[in-house]
């Protein structure tokens, strides 16, 4: 059964090549099978060695093999770990995340500091996301710190014009990824934004 973070990585459309690295169209595109292994800040979590771009899913320090979903923290939701600590979800997190539409939560907080009587998680909202997006988020706020040019941003198909169906000549609206006729697929917005 393929990995949970493979499951973008295998909606690709048949012929389109992964450019930018991990990203391809603003969509993350990782497969945590490839070598050399992505540039992710990802670390050993048995001696601490930086894993990129190793040839092999094996620690050169520590002899340990790895898997990359092993670095995603449990739950359907996980905590956002970056760089050994809980990423705290800011406004520029926030206006980062909706950029790339990616669904987040927060964890802890006021509500848990009021609950558990813990004031002191009174003033930290950690980000949480899906296991999915778990290293789209990584290498999104990476790239941020290092000041990397940031992949372009998906586009948002609800804006998108209505569309002629190649396969049966039906106009379909431009939120479709189908056509509702046929079912053929939508022709790709990426070829006329480009």
């Amino acid at each position: 059964m393929p990995s949970q973070s493979t499951r973008r990585f295998e909606r690709m459309p048949a012929g389109h090549r992964l450019r930018d690295g991990p990203w391809y169209n603003g969509v993350m595109t990782l497969d945590p099978h490839a070598l050399p292994v992505p540039d992710l800040g990802l670390r050993c979590r048995t001696c601490g060695y930086l894993l990129a771009g190793l040839p092999q899913h094996r620690c050169p320090e520590c002899g340990i093999e790895f898997n990359l979903d092993d670095h995603i923290p449990p739950g359907d939701f996980p905590t956002v770990i970056f760089d050994g600590s809980p990423v705290l979800l800011t406004p520029e997190i926030m206006k980062l995340l909706h950029t790339y539409q990616i669904v987040y939560m927060q964890r802890k907080g006021p509500m848990e500091a009021i609950y558990t009587g813990n004031l002191s998680l009174a003033g930290r909202v950690e980000l949480a996301v899906s296991r999915e997006s778990y290293f789209e988020v990584i290498d999104l706020l990476r790239r941020r710190r290092l000041g990397l040019l940031l992949p372009p941003p998906p586009i948002d198909r609800a804006d998108a014009p209505a569309w002629i169906c190649r396969a049966c000549g039906e106009s379909c609206p431009g939120n479709f990824e189908v056509c509702w006729q046929c079912g053929a697929d939508a022709p790709d917005p990426y070829e006329s934004a480009t």
